[in-house]
């Protein structure tokens, strides 16, 4: 897709917190009136702000250039087995209202869903300033269409709903560990990276970079449905997948409940809640059970992360999920260390990433790729 200066200048805005007109400059190798130029007209129509660093107290004083917080309004929704979340975003992605539902396992399913993210959607205050809207899964999206076990969805539209409330945005429809791995991507300048989202499941996505100006190669990996040899069947119809033995699931199973069913579980995930919290917290009261009950995750684990490093060859592995802590990420680089002479840096995020801005970062790029600018 060939790129005019105008899109090269807002996607250098989407990826950096602040950047300035010098450097701006040097990144296009455009004269300064030529961006004098570019950057007036942008400023004409609402889409950028131009003002002086104050942080800069002598010499000739530099000018930032940022995405003007009030036209670039966006929306990213999140939805898991737990919530559906909506965060709605002004132009520096700070956060100006959040919408939450709980669900349970009575809103499964096609219709429940589309009714919920209706509701949801219609609580924001003034949707006709929404320019873009991402939306991620906890499941497989394709073009556009999302299949999910947990969910029970089946090649589901969201896109119908979303533009029968704002059929003038532009809708970026991933799976949730895509949206995390957005996020990282540009928390992390732009490197190739793994990001694993550990938890009552394990997803995996390969985030590439090629540039901002082209569409980078981000790949989902299904980690949790890798072969792992056991002989129990998995919610997703196959046997012996990575999640019955090494997911949250796997280990509240070794600490209470060795008679648990990995779809039961799932199916009633919320009534394990408070057990999962006890799980996920014992290592600060008895770090010997917890080694013992997580020891055999990290086995699993480590041999699966060792052969991605492998396979891919990512500058960092970003480990993230409402099933990992400080201690579980020391503890797995430990036991990957123990297999391998090479180091694997393992950058623990924990619950810090969010979710719903990463879907929002997508949309709004695709915004500005398809807008008439």
């Amino acid at each position: 897709m060939k790129l005019n200066n105008y899109k090269k200048i807002l996607l250098n805005l989407l990826f950096n917190e602040k950047i300035y007109r010098s450097q701006l400059e040097d990144i296009l190798k455009i004269t300064p009136s030529t961006l004098s130029y570019l950057l007036s007209n942008l400023y004409k129509k609402g889409y950028i702000t131009i003002f002086k660093d104050k942080k800069i107290k002598a010499g000739r004083p530099k000018h930032l250039i940022n995405l003007n917080k009030n036209y670039w309004k966006s929306i990213g929704i999140r939805i898991g087995r737990e919530y559906i979340s909506l965060t709605v975003f002004n132009g520096k992605f700070e956060e100006e209202e959040k919408i939450s539902i709980k669900l349970t396992k009575k809103d499964m399913g096609n219709k429940s869903i589309s009714n919920l993210l209706e509701k949801v959607i219609k609580k924001v205050s003034s949707l006709e300033e929404i320019k873009a809207v991402g939306i991620a899964f906890s499941g497989n999206v394709n073009k556009n269409k999302v299949n999910s076990k947990i969910l029970k969805l089946e090649d589901f539209t969201p896109k119908i709903i979303i533009k029968s409330l704002m059929p003038h945005v532009t809708i970026s429809v991933l799976n949730d560990v895509e949206a995390i791995a957005t996020e990282e991507f540009v928390k992390h300048g732009g490197k190739k990276i793994v990001v694993i989202n550990y938890g009552t499941g394990i997803g995996a996505c390969f985030y590439e970079s090629h540039g901002i100006y082209e569409r980078n190669e981000r790949k989902v990996i299904e980690l949790g449905h890798f072969y792992a040899g056991n002989n129990e069947k998995c919610y997703c119809g196959a046997t012996g997948c990575l999640e019955t033995v090494a997911s949250d699931y796997a280990n509240l199973k070794r600490y209470k409940y060795q008679n648990l069913n990995i779809e039961d579980f799932i199916t009633n995930e919320e009534m394990y809640y408070n057990e999962l919290k006890e799980l996920r917290n014992i290592y600060k009261k008895n770090e010997k059970k917890a080694k013992e009950i997580y020891s055999e995750t990290f086995n699993y684990l480590a041999i699966f992360l060792f052969n991605i490093m492998r396979l891919l060859d990512p500058e960092k592995i970003i480990l993230s999920g409402e099933g990992v802590s400080k201690w579980f990420s020391q503890n797995l680089e430990r036991k990957i260390l123990s297999i391998s002479s090479v180091s694997i840096p393992i950058t623990y995020r924990g619950l810090k990433n969010n979710i719903e801005l990463g879907a929002a970062i997508d949309a709004t790029r695709e915004y500005i790729l398809k807008s008439e600018i």
